[in-house]
């Protein structure tokens, strides 16, 4: 397009035509310009306040395995896995490998139970023998070979977390992955792990190492400290703020128990609820009048009388609710009051 200061009009002089080679020359030079930073955007990202970070396979405390009516809830909606916690929990049981794993490497080979493979063929592994895919009688018994099958090929051999199975399972590059979607299997499952509540076989939880120190108050950071500060507790748009505002990257970044305690309520905020505008929030009670709140999660990860420990994950970071964007809103309450986070992390 050329720019409309130098277009020839009925009644206007006729520009010249090195006039209008050299203007073409300057709009392209801004066109190339603008193109350098939409690349250098897409490369580096936008200073938002919103770090992008690599997410870390989270555990369970003291490798509780999940329940089958706590992983039937994560299995709602998962096409043919609803319902099928315990045939995960007692193929787990049987090979000795992590559900939560099983399940996870299910959900990304099959679109989350919605694959032709799995429904049609009740494979939920892509498992493939005989210049084939297998299929098997029931998703039960599709599930149980699944199991078997990493127990046998990487859960013996060493491999017990996404990142060390991954380059076996799916690698890159890989003649059979010719559009390079391998890529995307070691970042997918360990989301879905960590969506399903973390893992409890053979689990170091990394993302404690992010967190910073307990205070000498007793509380833990509940974000990990890559992370800052976006808002602080005090007035603010003629306001009191209630809390502070951590910088996030939504449903991704883990949230935390600051202490240990137990699971006073966890739910969406609605009307009436005493939680209105804090869209999915999870209050811990700690005793003694002490409470923390966790407000704005795109996912929930525990229910209420659950008793959590100190840095256990309780949800993930988002921006459900009254939420201009993905952060976490933290509260300390001490008998029903509402005080400044910051001294109790940091002293």
């Amino acid at each position: 397009m050329v720019p409309a200061q130098i277009r020839s009009q009925r009644g206007h002089h006729v520009i010249s035509k090195a006039l209008v080679i050299k203007e073409l020359i300057r709009y392209g030079a801004y066109v190339a310009l603008g193109l350098l930073v939409v690349i250098i955007l897409g490369v580096f990202g936008s200073s938002d306040g919103s770090e992008q970070v690599a997410e870390a396979v989270h555990c369970r405390p003291s490798g509780q395995t999940p329940t089958v009516e706590e992983l039937n809830k994560k299995l709602l909606g998962k096409g043919v896995f609803e319902g099928k916690a315990d045939a995960f929990i007692e193929a787990g049981k049987r090979h000795g490998v992590d559900p939560v794993l099983v399940a996870a490497i299910a959900f990304h080979e099959t679109g989350m139970g919605t694959s032709h493979m799995v429904r049609t063929k009740n494979n939920p592994g892509g498992l493939y023998a005989n210049g084939g895919f297998m299929e098997f009688p029931t998703l039960d018994d599709g599930i149980d070979k699944m199991t078997e099958n990493l127990a046998k090929n990487y859960i013996r051999q060493g491999l017990k977390t996404p990142e060390q199975i991954g380059p076996k399972y799916a690698p890159v590059p890989d003649e059979n992955d010719p559009n390079g979607l391998n890529r995307h299997w070691i970042p997918n499952v360990i989301r879905y792990v960590n969506q399903l509540g973390g893992l409890s076989y053979d689990c170091s939880p990394v993302d404690l190492e992010n967190l910073g120190p307990v205070s000498a108050s007793g509380f833990l950071r509940p974000i990990p400290t890559n992370f800052r500060i976006t808002s602080k507790f005090g007035p603010r748009w003629g306001r009191i703020h209630t809390g502070l505002d951590f910088a996030c990257q939504g449903g991704v970044t883990p949230i935390v128990a600051s202490k240990s305690g137990r699971v006073a309520a966890s739910l969406f905020g609605t009307p009436g609820s005493g939680f209105f505008g804090y869209g999915e929030v999870v209050l811990v009670d700690h005793g003694g009048g002490v409470q923390t709140l966790y407000a704005h999660m795109t996912q929930r990860n525990v229910n209420v009388g659950d008793q959590v420990a100190q840095g256990q994950q309780l949800g993930i970071c988002g921006s459900t609710g009254n939420s201009t964007g993905p952060h976490l809103h933290f509260e300390v309450r001490i008998n029903g009051g509402r005080f400044d986070p910051l001294p109790f992390l940091e002293h």
